[in-house]
Protein backbone atom coordinates (compact mmCIF):
# COMPACT_ATOMS: atom_id res chain seq x y z
CA UNK A 1 0.00 0.00 0.00
CA UNK A 2 3.19 2.29 0.28
CA UNK A 3 3.42 5.47 -1.90
CA UNK A 4 6.25 7.89 -2.04
CA UNK A 5 4.85 11.58 -0.08
CA UNK A 6 4.35 14.52 -1.91
CA UNK A 7 4.32 12.60 -5.94
CA UNK A 8 2.08 12.30 -8.21
CA UNK A 9 -1.06 14.82 -6.85
CA UNK A 10 -3.09 14.40 -9.79
CA UNK A 11 -3.09 10.47 -9.67
CA UNK A 12 -4.15 10.84 -6.69
CA UNK A 13 -7.18 12.61 -6.93
CA UNK A 14 -7.76 10.65 -10.12
CA UNK A 15 -8.10 7.81 -7.68
CA UNK A 16 -10.59 8.85 -5.01
CA UNK A 17 -13.02 9.98 -8.12
CA UNK A 18 -12.87 6.22 -9.59
CA UNK A 19 -12.71 4.74 -6.46
CA UNK A 20 -15.98 1.95 -5.91
CA UNK A 21 -17.23 0.19 -2.94
CA UNK A 22 -15.77 -2.79 -4.20
CA UNK A 23 -12.16 -3.36 -5.25
CA UNK A 24 -12.90 -5.26 -8.06
CA UNK A 25 -15.03 -2.60 -9.36
CA UNK A 26 -12.40 -0.12 -9.06
CA UNK A 27 -10.27 -2.59 -10.55
CA UNK A 28 -12.66 -2.32 -13.77
CA UNK A 29 -12.45 1.40 -13.57
CA UNK A 30 -8.87 1.83 -13.91
CA UNK A 31 -8.90 -0.73 -16.82
CA UNK A 32 -11.72 1.31 -18.14
CA UNK A 33 -9.88 4.36 -18.17
CA UNK A 34 -6.87 2.81 -20.16
CA UNK A 35 -9.28 1.38 -22.98
CA UNK A 36 -11.39 4.52 -23.52
CA UNK A 37 -9.33 7.14 -23.14
CA UNK A 38 -7.15 6.83 -26.23
CA UNK A 39 -3.73 5.58 -24.78
CA UNK A 40 -1.05 4.27 -26.47
CA UNK A 41 1.19 1.39 -26.77
CA UNK A 42 4.65 2.60 -27.92
CA UNK A 43 8.22 1.43 -27.26
CA UNK A 44 9.14 5.10 -27.71
CA UNK A 45 7.38 7.37 -25.27
CA UNK A 46 8.62 10.79 -24.14
CA UNK A 47 10.48 11.91 -21.08
CA UNK A 48 8.68 12.11 -17.97
CA UNK A 49 9.22 14.43 -15.15
CA UNK A 50 9.29 14.72 -10.96
CA UNK A 51 5.85 13.39 -11.26
CA UNK A 52 6.06 10.44 -13.64
CA UNK A 53 2.79 8.92 -13.72
CA UNK A 54 0.88 12.52 -13.53
CA UNK A 55 2.19 13.38 -16.22
CA UNK A 56 2.19 9.80 -18.45
CA UNK A 57 -2.01 9.82 -17.18
CA UNK A 58 -2.90 13.27 -17.38
CA UNK A 59 -0.08 14.05 -20.84
CA UNK A 60 1.50 11.77 -22.69
CA UNK A 61 -0.88 8.96 -22.57
CA UNK A 62 2.00 6.98 -24.40
CA UNK A 63 3.95 3.95 -22.81
CA UNK A 64 4.62 0.38 -22.78
CA UNK A 65 3.92 -2.19 -20.38
CA UNK A 66 6.07 -0.75 -17.24
CA UNK A 67 4.21 2.66 -17.87
CA UNK A 68 0.60 1.21 -17.02
CA UNK A 69 1.62 -1.30 -14.92
CA UNK A 70 3.38 1.42 -12.77
CA UNK A 71 0.60 3.79 -13.17
CA UNK A 72 -2.55 0.95 -12.14
CA UNK A 73 -0.85 0.21 -8.83
CA UNK A 74 -0.30 3.85 -8.03
CA UNK A 75 -3.96 4.04 -8.49
CA UNK A 76 -4.32 0.84 -6.99
CA UNK A 77 -2.36 1.65 -3.86
CA UNK A 78 -3.95 5.16 -3.91
CA UNK A 79 -7.65 3.67 -3.42
CA UNK A 80 -6.65 1.48 -0.37
CA UNK A 81 -5.78 -1.54 -2.42
CA UNK A 82 -3.01 -3.59 -2.23
CA UNK A 83 -1.01 -3.68 -5.15
CA UNK A 84 2.48 -4.56 -6.72
CA UNK A 85 4.42 -4.71 -10.20
CA UNK A 86 5.40 -7.95 -11.29
CA UNK A 87 7.83 -8.48 -14.41
CA UNK A 88 8.88 -11.80 -16.02
CA UNK A 89 8.31 -13.06 -19.55
CA UNK A 90 5.11 -13.09 -21.66
CA UNK A 91 4.69 -15.29 -25.05
CA UNK A 92 7.41 -17.14 -26.83
CA UNK A 93 7.51 -18.70 -30.10
CA UNK A 94 7.41 -22.81 -30.40
CA UNK A 95 8.91 -24.01 -33.36
CA UNK A 96 7.07 -27.12 -35.43
CA UNK A 97 9.88 -28.58 -37.01
CA UNK A 98 11.74 -29.46 -33.44
CA UNK A 99 9.23 -28.59 -31.00
CA UNK A 100 11.64 -26.34 -28.71
CA UNK A 101 9.90 -23.26 -27.23
CA UNK A 102 11.92 -19.71 -27.74
CA UNK A 103 11.69 -16.77 -25.20
CA UNK A 104 13.35 -13.91 -26.60
CA UNK A 105 14.34 -10.54 -24.68
CA UNK A 106 11.24 -8.64 -26.79
CA UNK A 107 9.19 -10.83 -24.42
CA UNK A 108 9.68 -9.22 -21.33
CA UNK A 109 6.93 -7.90 -20.04
CA UNK A 110 5.53 -6.06 -16.84
CA UNK A 111 2.00 -6.58 -15.68
CA UNK A 112 0.51 -6.31 -11.76
CA UNK A 113 -1.32 -8.24 -9.06
CA UNK A 114 -3.96 -6.75 -6.76
CA UNK A 115 -4.80 -8.55 -3.59
CA UNK A 116 -8.69 -9.39 -3.35
CA UNK A 117 -10.42 -10.05 -0.08
CA UNK A 118 -11.64 -13.64 -0.29
CA UNK A 119 -9.50 -14.29 -4.06
CA UNK A 120 -5.82 -13.48 -2.68
CA UNK A 121 -3.50 -12.12 -5.45
CA UNK A 122 -5.32 -11.78 -8.56
CA UNK A 123 -3.06 -10.90 -12.26
CA UNK A 124 -3.90 -7.97 -13.53
CA UNK A 125 -2.60 -6.76 -17.09
CA UNK A 126 -3.41 -3.17 -17.83
CA UNK A 127 -1.52 -3.27 -21.35
CA UNK A 128 -4.29 -5.52 -22.85
CA UNK A 129 -6.72 -3.03 -22.60
CA UNK A 130 -4.88 -0.56 -24.42
CA UNK A 131 -3.46 -2.90 -26.59
CA UNK A 132 -4.88 -6.44 -26.30
CA UNK A 133 -2.25 -7.66 -29.68
CA UNK A 134 0.55 -7.37 -27.06
CA UNK A 135 -0.94 -10.09 -24.81
CA UNK A 136 -2.80 -12.05 -27.31
CA UNK A 137 0.22 -12.70 -29.87
CA UNK A 138 3.84 -11.18 -28.94
CA UNK A 139 5.44 -7.87 -29.29
CA UNK A 140 5.83 -7.27 -32.85
CA UNK A 141 1.88 -7.40 -33.15
CA UNK A 142 1.28 -4.79 -31.03
CA UNK A 143 3.74 -2.07 -33.16
CA UNK A 144 3.51 -1.04 -36.56
CA UNK A 145 6.03 -2.12 -39.23
CA UNK A 146 8.71 -0.37 -39.32
CA UNK A 147 12.43 -1.26 -41.11
CA UNK A 148 15.18 0.01 -43.10
CA UNK A 149 15.02 1.01 -46.58
CA UNK A 150 11.12 0.07 -46.50
CA UNK A 151 11.68 -3.85 -45.28
CA UNK A 152 8.87 -3.26 -43.04
CA UNK A 153 6.91 -5.40 -44.66
CA UNK A 154 9.55 -8.29 -45.46
CA UNK A 155 10.13 -8.19 -41.76
CA UNK A 156 6.60 -8.46 -40.61
CA UNK A 157 6.04 -11.39 -43.14
CA UNK A 158 8.44 -13.75 -40.39
CA UNK A 159 6.14 -13.01 -37.92
CA UNK A 160 3.13 -15.17 -39.96
CA UNK A 161 3.87 -18.78 -39.17
CA UNK A 162 2.25 -20.04 -42.37
CA UNK A 163 5.08 -17.21 -44.49
CA UNK A 164 8.00 -18.82 -46.49
CA UNK A 165 9.99 -16.75 -44.40
CA UNK A 166 8.50 -17.94 -41.29
CA UNK A 167 9.29 -21.58 -42.58
CA UNK A 168 12.72 -20.66 -43.61
CA UNK A 169 13.23 -19.08 -39.84
CA UNK A 170 12.01 -21.80 -38.60
CA UNK A 171 14.23 -24.48 -40.14
CA UNK A 172 17.18 -22.66 -39.24
CA UNK A 173 16.45 -22.30 -35.83
CA UNK A 174 16.19 -26.07 -35.81
CA UNK A 175 19.23 -26.55 -37.24
CA UNK A 176 21.18 -24.08 -34.73
CA UNK A 177 19.18 -25.69 -31.92
CA UNK A 178 20.40 -29.56 -33.27
CA UNK A 179 24.06 -27.33 -33.27
CA UNK A 180 23.67 -26.33 -30.20
CA UNK A 181 22.40 -29.50 -28.14
CA UNK A 182 24.05 -32.36 -29.89
CA UNK A 183 27.81 -30.34 -30.42
CA UNK A 184 28.68 -27.65 -28.30
CA UNK A 185 26.55 -28.84 -24.74
CA UNK A 186 27.86 -32.71 -25.88
CA UNK A 187 31.18 -32.84 -24.33
CA UNK A 188 34.01 -34.76 -25.50
CA UNK A 189 33.83 -37.18 -23.02
CA UNK A 190 30.27 -37.88 -23.60
CA UNK A 191 30.71 -37.86 -27.48
CA UNK A 192 33.26 -40.22 -26.90
CA UNK A 193 31.33 -42.40 -24.58
CA UNK A 194 28.36 -42.03 -27.65
CA UNK A 195 30.45 -43.41 -30.10
CA UNK A 196 32.16 -45.99 -27.91
CA UNK A 197 28.76 -47.39 -27.31
CA UNK A 198 27.18 -46.88 -30.50
CA UNK A 199 30.49 -48.86 -32.57
CA UNK A 200 29.79 -51.73 -29.84
CA UNK A 201 26.32 -52.00 -30.53
CA UNK A 202 27.11 -52.67 -34.30
CA UNK A 203 30.53 -54.43 -33.96
CA UNK A 204 28.74 -57.08 -32.06
CA UNK A 205 25.44 -59.07 -31.47
CA UNK A 206 23.42 -56.48 -30.95
CA UNK A 207 23.32 -55.51 -34.35
CA UNK A 208 20.20 -56.22 -34.73
CA UNK A 209 18.95 -55.03 -31.87
CA UNK A 210 19.97 -51.42 -32.40
CA UNK A 211 18.33 -51.85 -35.97
CA UNK A 212 15.43 -52.36 -33.91
CA UNK A 213 15.51 -49.81 -31.74
CA UNK A 214 15.53 -47.07 -34.36
CA UNK A 215 13.05 -48.64 -36.62
CA UNK A 216 10.79 -48.04 -33.52
CA UNK A 217 12.02 -44.75 -32.90
CA UNK A 218 10.85 -44.12 -36.90
CA UNK A 219 7.88 -45.32 -36.62
CA UNK A 220 7.33 -43.43 -33.58
CA UNK A 221 8.40 -40.15 -34.94
CA UNK A 222 6.34 -40.81 -38.30
CA UNK A 223 2.88 -41.26 -36.48
CA UNK A 224 3.70 -38.23 -34.36
CA UNK A 225 4.04 -35.95 -36.88
CA UNK A 226 1.05 -37.62 -38.47
CA UNK A 227 -1.45 -34.86 -40.09
CA UNK A 228 -4.54 -35.51 -37.87
CA UNK A 229 -7.88 -36.31 -39.77
CA UNK A 230 -9.89 -33.00 -38.86
CA UNK A 231 -13.20 -32.97 -37.25
CA UNK A 232 -16.08 -32.27 -39.71
CA UNK A 233 -17.19 -29.91 -37.46
CA UNK A 234 -14.59 -27.72 -36.64
CA UNK A 235 -13.52 -27.90 -40.54
CA UNK A 236 -16.89 -26.27 -41.27
CA UNK A 237 -16.09 -23.46 -38.39
CA UNK A 238 -12.68 -22.95 -40.01
CA UNK A 239 -14.66 -22.49 -43.51
CA UNK A 240 -17.20 -20.15 -42.14
CA UNK A 241 -14.34 -17.88 -39.92
CA UNK A 242 -12.72 -17.70 -43.06
CA UNK A 243 -15.72 -16.45 -45.46
CA UNK A 244 -16.10 -13.84 -42.84
CA UNK A 245 -12.35 -12.25 -42.69
CA UNK A 246 -12.48 -12.49 -46.53
CA UNK A 247 -15.81 -10.01 -45.69
CA UNK A 248 -13.46 -7.97 -43.26
CA UNK A 249 -14.74 -9.64 -40.26
CA UNK A 250 -11.88 -11.80 -38.95
CA UNK A 251 -12.66 -13.76 -35.30
CA UNK A 252 -10.38 -12.95 -32.71
CA UNK A 253 -8.33 -15.70 -31.26
CA UNK A 254 -10.47 -15.76 -27.87
CA UNK A 255 -13.87 -14.79 -29.22
CA UNK A 256 -16.36 -17.67 -29.10
CA UNK A 257 -19.14 -18.05 -31.47
CA UNK A 258 -22.14 -15.98 -29.18
CA UNK A 259 -19.64 -12.91 -29.49
CA UNK A 260 -18.82 -13.45 -32.77
CA UNK A 261 -22.43 -13.63 -33.95
CA UNK A 262 -22.97 -10.31 -32.22
CA UNK A 263 -20.30 -8.22 -33.84
CA UNK A 264 -21.47 -9.75 -37.03
CA UNK A 265 -24.22 -8.40 -37.05
CA UNK A 266 -22.88 -4.77 -38.34
CA UNK A 267 -21.20 -6.51 -40.83
CA UNK A 268 -23.22 -5.24 -44.44
CA UNK A 269 -25.50 -8.56 -45.69
CA UNK A 270 -28.93 -9.19 -46.87
CA UNK A 271 -31.43 -10.38 -44.15
CA UNK A 272 -31.22 -14.02 -45.23
CA UNK A 273 -27.46 -13.75 -45.12
CA UNK A 274 -27.67 -12.56 -41.52
CA UNK A 275 -29.91 -14.84 -40.31
CA UNK A 276 -28.13 -18.15 -41.90
CA UNK A 277 -24.82 -16.68 -40.15
CA UNK A 278 -26.85 -16.58 -37.18
CA UNK A 279 -28.05 -20.03 -37.28
CA UNK A 280 -24.86 -21.27 -38.31
CA UNK A 281 -23.12 -20.20 -34.99
CA UNK A 282 -25.93 -21.12 -32.89
CA UNK A 283 -26.13 -24.79 -34.54
CA UNK A 284 -22.15 -24.65 -34.17
CA UNK A 285 -22.21 -23.54 -29.97
CA UNK A 286 -24.75 -26.38 -29.24
CA UNK A 287 -22.95 -28.88 -31.08
CA UNK A 288 -19.42 -27.92 -29.90
CA UNK A 289 -20.08 -27.50 -26.32
CA UNK A 290 -24.18 -28.47 -25.79
CA UNK A 291 -24.98 -32.19 -25.16
CA UNK A 292 -26.31 -33.39 -28.64
CA UNK A 293 -27.37 -37.19 -28.94
CA UNK A 294 -24.97 -38.79 -31.49
CA UNK A 295 -27.66 -39.86 -34.10
CA UNK A 296 -28.90 -36.46 -34.41
CA UNK A 297 -24.89 -35.30 -35.50
CA UNK A 298 -24.95 -36.08 -38.77
CA UNK A 299 -27.88 -34.15 -39.72
CA UNK A 300 -26.83 -31.14 -37.44
CA UNK A 301 -23.38 -30.93 -40.19
CA UNK A 302 -25.68 -31.46 -43.07
CA UNK A 303 -27.55 -28.14 -41.89
CA UNK A 304 -24.59 -26.49 -41.06
CA UNK A 305 -23.21 -27.35 -44.88
CA UNK A 306 -26.35 -25.97 -45.87
CA UNK A 307 -26.30 -23.01 -43.66
CA UNK A 308 -22.53 -22.06 -45.00
CA UNK A 309 -23.66 -21.93 -48.53
CA UNK A 310 -25.88 -19.20 -47.81
CA UNK A 311 -23.40 -17.41 -46.09
CA UNK A 312 -21.13 -17.14 -48.89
Amino acid sequence: LELPAGFNPRTLALAQQLKQPQAADSVGAVLRLFHDQQYEYTLEPPLLGRDAVDDFLFGSKAGFCEHYAGAFVVLMRAMGIPARVVTGYQGGELNPVDGYLTVRQSDAHAWAEVWLAGSGWRRIDPTGAVAPERIRSNLAGALPSSGPFGLGPLIDLQHHPDSWLAQLRFGVGAMNNAWNQWVLDYNPDRQRSFLEELGGAFGNGRTLAGLSAIAVLLLWWRRRHASPVPDPLDRLYTEFCRLQARHGMARAPDEGPQHYATRLRGLAASAAQQAAREEFLMLYGALKYGRVAPDARPASLRTLQHLLSLCR
